[in-house]
């Protein structure tokens, strides 16, 4: 016979061995070969969309822009990660990770597209305070402090100030 408590610390390893099993399998895979709005590559079956939504397998970015347009009420900044923008705009994966590496990406990599002039320039009448200059960093704070491409961006002035940035 087994001891009470020896039966009970087994059932409790096996519940944690099969929620983080669960867990692993059921995230979202990053597929570096992942076509843009095949969203079934990464998500498998787990439902992204409303029942309603049209079928996004063969959209671009552009196509997305005929419901959600930039300004609208459903426009899809802050919603979408921006590792989806990106591959909705035909970047892959491979362009921004180096050999296929999924590890973060240097800010090197993101201006090499995102120009830190031009970015303090076109958010230069956003209010309280241009988001992309600063007493503390000028133009050249790390992308990755706000813009997350694996999940949601944060507005990451808001741990000292109340700007209320919304970082796509």
């Amino acid at each position: 016979m087994i001891p009470k408590k020896k039966l009970l610390a087994t059932l409790l390893v096996l519940a944690v061995l099969i929620v983080s099993i669960t867990v692993v399998f059921a995230a979202p895979k990053k597929l570096p070969t992942a076509k843009a709005g095949d969203c079934a590559a990464c998500h498998g079956q787990e439902k992204v969309f409303e029942p309603s939504h049209v079928d996004t397998k063969s959209m671009a970015y552009k196509d997305c822009l005929g419901c959600h347009d930039k300004a609208g009420p459903q426009k899809l900044s802050g919603k979408l990660p921006g590792s989806h923008i990106h591959q909705l705009k035909g970047i892959t994966c491979v362009k921004c990770h180096e050999k296929g590496k999924m590890e973060a990406v240097p800010m090197d990599t993101c201006v090499t597209c995102h120009n830190p002039d031009k970015l303090v320039e076109k958010t230069a009448k956003v209010k309280p305070e241009n988001p992309h200059t600063s007493p503390h960093y000028g133009n050249t704070l790390d992308c990755n402090a706000c813009h997350h491409q694996h999940q949601k961006s944060e507005d990451f002035c808001a741990q000292c100030h109340k700007f209320n940035f919304k970082a796509p």
